[in-house]
């Protein structure tokens, strides 16, 4: 397969991570008990789910989902 090939599947792959850890980010603020209903509403905001969530109390995922989607960024760029 060529260089093509590959980042393009790489592309797919982590794209697809990238929805998948942001959709469990946004399912732990949806049901955070300590998170104020507007800040629920303002999560649904890609670039805001990870940081209502650390502020909530959750490390892994946001972390995660900042280095998917960094990766994903990087990916792009090449």
């Amino acid at each position: 397969m060529t260089g093509g090939t590959w980042l393009l599947l790489s592309w797919i792959l982590v794209g697809a991570a990238v929805l998948v850890v942001h959709a469990v980010v946004l399912w732990q603020v949806i049901w955070a008990e300590r998170t104020e209903a507007r800040w629920r509403w303002l999560a649904l905001l890609p670039p805001a789910a990870p940081v209502i969530a650390w502020l909530g109390g959750r490390r892994v995922s946001p972390i995660l989902w900042g280095a998917f989607a960094l990766t994903y960024l990087v990916l792009r760029l090449v």
